[in-house]
C-alpha cells in the first residue's frame, strides 16, 4: 500500500459542498465561509458552519440570505460533502440545533449554524430503566430502535445479564456499557453502528510526512502501562465473590513492533493494576472488563496527532498508516478522534489523533 492521490485530477476543488433534505443547496454552499466538524470514539459527532448572511438583490439591493422562512431553519436535516467536488463523500449528516446571528460594524454580518448527527436524540433522552437477562448487543438495539436509529451490532452477544440506567442519558448509558467490553459506537447517516474495537474497520490510508501529512507529533509513554489488571466483585444473587485478572493483550488494534507492556516490564519490572471502581456480577464478567481494561491501556501505549490534506476518508475507526518520520514511529495507527476544517485562507485540512500498541524499530 502507498499514499493514495486525493483525485484523479492533478488540479481539483475541494470546496465542501452542502445539502438541505438530501437536496444540493448552491446557496449554502456558495455562502459557507468556514467549517468545523468534530468526531471521536464514543459518538456524537458536532458541526460548526459559518456563512455570509448578506446578498444583492435583483434590483442591486441587499438583503438577509438566511431568515425565518428560508430552508436553513432549526431543525433542518445538512449534509456536508468533502473531497474532490466531481466526486464527493459524505462527511456530516444531521439536524441544525443552533443558530447564531454575528453582526460587527463594517462587515457582512455571518450566520453560524450548530449540528449534531443522529445520536443527538439518545444526547438529549435521559431515564431510569433496568434491562434484565439482556446481552449489550440486545440493549444497544433497544436503546438504538427507540431513538429511530437502524442498528447493526457485531459481536457483544455475552454475557447475558442485567443492566441499569440510573438517571443517565441514552447515550451516555451506552458509553459506559460499551466501554466495559471495549467497544465503540459511531453514526453513519441514520445507522448506528455498534462493535468491539478488534472488529472496528473504517478503510485504511497511508500519510507520508512532507506530502499528504503536514505535521505530526508522537509520543510513546509508559505512564500507565501495567502487565496485569485486575477487577473484583460479588454476584448480588448468590453472595458469591467474583474476580478475574488479565494479564496478556487481546485485542490491541493495528501496528507491529514491541507492546506497551513489555517494555514497561522491561524498564520497571512486574506492576498489576487493580480496579476497584466497576461493578461486576459473575467472574465472565470481571474477566471482559479486566481485559478491556488492559487492552485500552496498552494501545493507549504511542499516541499521535497530525494535520493532513483534507481527507473525508480519515475518520474514527480508520487506520492511518504514518510513513516517512523514523523507524520507531513509521506503523500503523487507529484514528480515534478527526477534526474536519475548511475557510477560505486554508482550504480544506483534517487534523486527526490515532494510537498504537506498539512502538517499531
Amino acid at each position: 500500500m502507498s499514499e493514495t492521490t486525493l483525485s484523479r485530477t492533478a488540479i481539483f476543488s475541494a470546496r465542501p459542498t452542502l445539502r438541505i433534505a438530501d437536496q444540493p443547496d448552491e446557496r449554502l454552499s456558495t455562502l459557507m465561509t468556514a467549517l468545523k466538524m468534530d468526531e471521536s470514539e464514543g459518538g456524537l459527532s458536532a458541526l460548526e458552519l459559518h456563512l455570509t448572511n448578506w446578498v444583492a438583490t435583483p434590483e442591486g439591493g441587499a438583503e438577509l440570505a438566511f431568515n425565518a422562512d428560508s430552508s436553513l431553519r432549526l431543525g433542518a436535516d445538512l449534509a456536508v460533502y468533502c473531497g474532490d467536488e466531481a466526486s464527493p463523500r459524505e462527511l456530516f449528516k444531521g439536524k441544525v440545533t443552533a443558530l447564531e446571528m454575528v453582526c460587527n460594524y463594517g462587515t457582512p454580518p455571518e450566520l453560524v449554524v450548530l449540528a449534531e448527527d443522529g445520536l443527538n436524540a439518545a444526547r438529549r433522552n435521559r431515564r431510569s430503566e433496568v434491562y434484565t437477562d439482556q446481552s449489550p448487543a440486545d440493549v444497544v438495539r433497544t436503546i438504538g430502535a427507540r431513538n429511530g436509529l437502524t442498528v447493526n451490532v457485531n459481536g457483544l452477544a455475552s454475557p447475558t445479564g442485567t443492566w441499569v440506567q440510573l438517571d443517565e442519558t441514552d447515550l451516555g448509558f451506552l458509553r459506559r456499557l460499551l466501554a466495559r467490553f471495549d467497544a465503540d459506537l459511531q453514526v453513519v447517516g441514520s445507522e448506528l453502528q455498534v462493535a468491539a474495537r478488534q472488529d472496528a474497520a473504517r478503510g485504511e490510508i497511508e500519510l507520508t510526512l512532507n506530502s499528504q501529512l503536514a505535521r505530526v507529533r508522537i509520543c510513546a509513554d509508559l505512564a500507565h502501562q501495567a502487565s496485569a489488571v485486575s477487577v473484583a466483585g460479588w454476584n448480588a444473587g448468590d453472595g458469591s465473590a467474583v474476580s478475574s485478572e488479565a494479564s496478556s493483550l487481546s485485542s490491541t488494534g493495528p501496528g507491529s513492533g514491541r507492546s506497551g507492556i513489555d517494555w514497561a516490564k522491561d524498564v520497571f519490572g512486574e506492576r498489576s493494576e487493580h480496579l476497584a471502581t466497576p461493578a461486576v456480577g459473575s467472574n465472565d464478567e470481571a474477566r471482559a472488563v479486566a481485559q478491556a481494561a488492559l487492552d485500552q491501556r496498552c494501545r493507549r501505549f504511542v499516541r499521535a496527532e497530525g494535520l493532513s490534506e483534507g481527507n473525508a476518508q480519515l475518520r474514527v475507526g480508520s487506520t492511518v498508516k504514518l510513513v516517512g518520520i523514523s523507524a520507531q514511529f513509521d506503523n500503523r495507527y487507529y484514528v480515534v478522534r478527526t477534526r474536519h476544517l475548511f475557510d477560505m485562507e486554508q482550504g480544506y485540512r483534517t487534523e486527526f489523533s490515532a494510537e498504537c500498541a506498539y512502538l517499531g524499530g
